[in-house]
């Protein structure tokens, strides 16, 4: 079974997504995870994202 899909038009590519999104850490005092989760769940395809502080860089960080 073969099934065809059109590419996104220039029109759908330079269009930007928006989000409302919320976010809990794991401990407030000392997090060391961070979950982001849309405020409508029901919108979204990926229910939530989790990064582990380790695995993390400060926007500084990054040239």
């Amino acid at each position: 079974m073969s099934v065809t899909t059109e590419p996104p038009s220039d029109t759908e590519l330079n269009e930007t997504p928006e989000f409302e999104l919320d976010c809990l850490y794991d401990d407030p005092e000392n997090p060391t995870e961070l979950t982001i989760f849309a405020s409508d769940i029901q919108k979204s395809v990926t229910e939530w994202v989790t990064a582990d502080r380790s695995a993390t860089v400060s926007l500084d960080q990054i040239r």
